[in-house]
This record gives structure tokens, sequence and C-alpha cells, in this order.
């Protein structure tokens, strides 16, 4: 079954994880889904995408994902093993909205 979540993200580093609910920015394991693929996509302005939040910026990111651009986004994976969580990433983009695909295990 594929998941799909949306995230207004704003200019200070949002967990990708707060989709789920509770207090922002706090891991719940129980609603932490490994994920074997991610496909994540911008809607309004760029979103900014990487894994630790104390360096997070719009010059410092892993992944720039430009919401011009009418392709697939970013896609991480398919992993065969070593599930991938939304809690391992983190976003910020002024203005944007993330559209997340997941394909749990």
């Amino acid at each position: 079954m594929v998941r799909t979540f949306q995230l207004a993200l704003a200019a200070t580093q949002k967990r990708l994880s707060d989709v789920y609910g509770g207090a922002a920015g706090v891991l719940d394991p129980k609603t932490d889904v490994p994920y074997r693929q991610l496909i994540l996509q911008a809607e309004a302005a760029a979103a900014f995408i990487g894994s630790d939040p104390a360096t997070l910026s719009t010059t410092v990111y892993g992944n720039k994902i430009d919401n011009t651009n009418t392709g697939s986004g970013l896609i991480l994976g398919p992993f065969n093993q070593g599930p991938l969580r939304l809690s391992d990433l983190y976003a910020l983009g002024s203005g944007s909205t993330l559209h997340i695909t997941g394909v749990p295990y």
C-alpha cells in the first residue's frame, strides 16, 4: 500500500515525520513507519532536504527540490535492505508544500 502526505514548509526546519501528527519535531516510534522508497515533490516554492537540522539551510542542504520541475522530484530508493524513515529527513522552504509518496516495507 502506498502512503501519501503533504507537509507545509517554512523558513525553519521541519522533520518530515511531522506529517504523522503529535508534537512537532518529536519522534514517535509507534508511527515512524519504515519505507522502501520515498518520492518527494515541491509545490509553490523550492524545498531543501537534509538529514541534520543543525546545519540545514537554503545554502547547506542534501538536495534541493525545484518546484518548477514537472518530473518526478527527488526519488530515494527503492532499498532492498535498510529502511528509510521520514524521521531521518528534515526540510525547509518558505511557502513550499512538500508532497511525499512512500512505499512501506
